[in-house]
């Protein structure tokens, strides 16, 4: 990722008429499009404050995953919000969670972990999923898909680009909103969502690029979850 020499010396987060703004020798950080970015809560804004503060002699936005998300919400998610809540909808019809393997072990497995889920997604968001033990997708009824949306468009831009990162992760927008919800915490979410391949790591064993790459999503949904935690703060 391209980096670019520090050209700042003091970073602080200050409250503004529209929000917080981040201010690098008292100038306002715009986004990559030339936006204003005003943070919902001080403590999202401090806490991005500290990202730029923490850059050495080079920025790297690669260490900089509060304000990417920031960007995200502001740059892409504001202004084409109807694609984006139609996109993270989409997973909805066609959930991991409603596929199951034809390996009876996998499956088994898979029932005990998800179906509960499926359960929450039915008493808490109105959506009845359908499951299919076939590999050819599965229709869900319009019903449930508008269900489904109905929650996804209930979140603000800042929400909504984390759900669509986590959603695009794990591969199941019920998982998306229990994580969101605060029904299942990211380590949990990682487990449950990723239940197949760690199936596999148990029968068949890893390699390092497989690892690299889990250690990697692990991380993002810990700074996800951190980007929620900071906006209810």
């Amino acid at each position: 990722m391209q980096t670019r020499k520090r050209f700042y010396k003091d970073v602080a987060a200050v409250a503004a008429d529209k929000g917080w703004q981040i201010q690098l020798d008292g100038r306002a950080v715009k986004t990559p499009v030339g936006s204003d970015l005003f943070m919902p809560t001080a403590a999202l804004a401090h806490a991005i404050a500290d990202e730029w503060d923490a850059q050495t002699e080079d920025i790297v936005p690669a260490r900089m995953p509060l304000f990417a998300y920031a960007v995200t919400a502001r740059d892409r998610v504001a202004s084409q919000r109807e694609a984006v809540i139609a996109e993270i909808t989409s997973y909805g019809g066609n959930d991991l969670l409603c596929y199951r393997a034809d390996d009876a072990v996998l499956a088994a497995r898979q029932a005990a972990e998800w179906q509960r889920w499926l359960g929450w997604a039915e008493a808490e968001l109105n959506a009845s999923l359908v499951v299919t033990n076939s590999i050819m997708p599965v229709n869900q009824p319009a019903d449930v898909v508008d269900a489904l949306r109905v929650c996804v468009a209930a979140y603000d831009e800042w929400h909504l680009a984390i759900l669509h990162r986590t959603v695009s992760l794990g591969g199941s927008l019920v998982m998306g909103l229990a994580w969101l919800r605060g029904a299942i915490d990211s380590e949990n979410f990682f487990a449950t969502t990723f239940l197949d391949e760690l199936w596999q790591v148990e029968n068949w064993g890893s390699d390092w690029e497989a690892e690299d790459r889990r250690s990697f999503i692990r991380a993002e949904l810990d700074d996800a979850a951190r980007f929620r935690n900071l906006l209810a703060d």
